[in-house]
């Protein structure tokens, strides 16, 4: 191998550059800097080159066409007309719940999963990567990233619980995006662990790049005061150019899977809908699934919306419409109120609230971004610094979503939704204290770290009482508390515990009666045996199959 020189690195850049076009000032830039600094220039473009979906040229052409839309105050909505999608509502306690949670576990076999891992936890005041955080403070080292973990390894033993002839071979893959800031720890977090328990050569990293930023509408590259070009985030869009350019999502799908399920880095209740939401996918042969939630008119959610082409041409599109777009749509061509309530009943909109939990048909999925070269549909939101809107206040760049991947596929595709109401499937941890206090006073959600966690006990004691236990609930009695969360016993279940309500309903056979006060965890192990009948007023901790007496009441019981 010939070892690039210097003078061959820097050709090379400037034929980049004259290839993408109008990059005369950089090019002229560059010529004026000694040799070495145009070494380290040239390393940066070839470098962006090769990680910029598309390549350089590609992406800046994108970026002319996106911008002169911009310019002109495009709306890309315009020639459709709004309408309700196609999708679910699933309650959980319903017969045909039942049955979509007995044909979701069919599929386990040949599910993978990816998970978004690129952010930091800076917004909520922590000084690590979010995946690290506790799902619940009653487990030691319980974070998001061993829930995950545990969960994967669940679904491969319902798997071959399922079905025996599995190969020995078999395992459900799981791939996770980072970014720059969050690759090392995550990886330290996964070694220091031991993978949770997965293999390490099961497991994909795939991290994420920056992009080049433009200072005007040609696309001109913007520089930083060092001489470098300037690089934003392109958006969570980007797993599907990772999985694309990486060969994963091809891998994945020669191993013969299916369903490609994307979860979220701190939403650990979204993984208690994959065994439905896998069977609506599979009843209604959904080529992209999207988990949702009610969601109340004006709630700063995007919503799934259907879009029909006015004109009668071209294919309808299922996809999601972000919460500052849905109203003013809604307004012009489907209510003149705009996003309204079902009924005073039913004070919920008509469009399902996007969780961003999405499950996509895999073999179609690679065939979709094979024609794209792995490309998804990007949108630009520059800040104008004239009133031609030609420069711009600050750099900048295309984004990208991964809920718009629906723009890529053919005659509209089979892109639907399943729903559930909110305690079942969301409560993400992304706020810091100080900001959940004041979402408190308005009556919002607040999605901070406490209320994630009542939530997810809160989803443990709603299940329960599904299947007949009877579980106290007292008001809150500490003054110093500024969210008020009713006491509720403190339940968790491990993923290999229980993963239907109908294994619920397996597990705890007897009467089941908890006071407030009680903690309860309980290790996949022991789901061998069943309970009888059981009245808990402590702490029950078990990791292991135990004998119980039919009742037992005591102040604390360790096991």
């Amino acid at each position: 191998m010939v070892e690039a020189t210097s003078s061959n690195l820097i050709a090379q850049a400037r034929a980049i550059l004259e290839d993408c076009g109008h990059q005369e000032e950089l090019l002229a830039d560059m010529a004026s800097r000694d040799e070495a600094k145009q070494e380290v220039l040239a390393k940066q473009i070839i470098r962006l080159n090769q990680v910029t979906p598309g390549g350089m040229k590609n992406y800046l052409e994108r970026s002319r066409v996106l911008l002169e839309a911009s310019k002109l105050n495009v709306n890309p909505f315009d020639a459709y007309k709004p309408s309700e999608p196609v999708g679910q509502f699933l309650r959980p306690g319903e017969p045909e719940f039942d049955d979509l949670e007995k044909a979701g576990l069919q599929e386990l076999s040949k599910v993978t999963f990816v998970l978004i891992a690129g952010g930091l936890g800076e917004r909520l005041g922590y000084s690590g990567i979010k995946i690290s955080l506790p799902v619940v403070i009653i487990e030691e080292d319980y974070s998001y990233m061993k829930f995950y973990c545990q969960y994967i390894l669940a679904c491969e033993a319902r798997a071959r619980e399922l079905d025996p002839s599995l190969p020995e071979s078999f395992y459900v893959p799981f791939g996770i995006m980072v970014s720059d800031d969050t690759h090392d720890r995550t990886v330290a977090l996964l070694e220091q662990n031991g993978y949770f328990g997965l293999k390490k050569e099961h497991v994909e990293i795939m991290k994420q790049e920056n992009v080049p930023a433009m200072i005007d509408n040609t696309a001109k590259l913007a520089l930083n005061e060092d001489g470098s070009i300037s690089t934003k985030p392109h958006g969570h869009g980007d797993i599907h150019n990772l999985l694309y350019d990486s060969g994963v999502a091809a891998k994945w799908r020669d191993l013969g899977k299916e369903w490609m399920i994307f979860i979220q880095d701190t939403n650990a209740l979204a993984l208690k809908a994959v065994p439905s939401s896998l069977g609506m996918s599979r009843k209604y042969d959904f080529e992209m699934n999207s988990i949702c939630v009610q969601r109340k008119p004006g709630e700063a959610m995007g919503a799934i919306v259907k879009l029909t082409k006015e004109d009668g041409s071209g294919d309808n599109l299922t996809i999601n419409v972000e919460y500052n777009q849905l109203d003013s749509l809604l307004r012009a061509k489907w209510n003149p109120e705009g996003d309204i309530c079902r009924s005073a009943e039913e004070p919920f909109s008509f469009f399902p609230g996007n969780t961003n939990t999405l499950i996509f048909k895999l073999p179609q999925y690679v065939a979709n971004l094979t024609k794209t070269g792995g490309v998804i549909p990007e949108f630009v939101n520059p800040k104008y610094a004239n009133a031609e809107r030609t420069t711009f206040k600050s750099p900048t760049r295309l984004e990208c979503m991964m809920q718009d991947y629906p723009k890529l596929l053919e005659h509209g595709g089979r892109v639907g939704f399943s729903m559930y109401e909110t305690w079942f499937c969301f409560s993400p941890c992304k706020n810091n204290l100080a900001d959940a206090v004041a979402l408190w006073a308005k009556n919002m959600p607040t999605y901070c770290a406490a209320h994630a966690e009542h939530d997810f006990y809160e989803w443990h004691n709603k299940m329960l009482r599904l299947i007949g236990g009877n579980l106290e609930e007292k008001p809150n009695m500490l003054p110093w508390t500024p969210l008020r969360f009713p006491q509720v016993p403190k339940i968790f279940f491990e993923p290999g515990f229980a993963l239907t309500l109908q294994d619920l309903r397996e597990r705890f056979t007897g009467t089941l009666t908890i006071s407030a006060e009680t903690t309860i965890v309980l290790g996949a192990k022991c789901a061998s045996r069943p309970f009888g009948n059981l009245t808990i007023d402590g702490t029950l901790i078990a990791h292991e199959p135990v004998n119980f007496f039919d009742h037992f009441k005591a102040d604390k019981i360790t096991w």
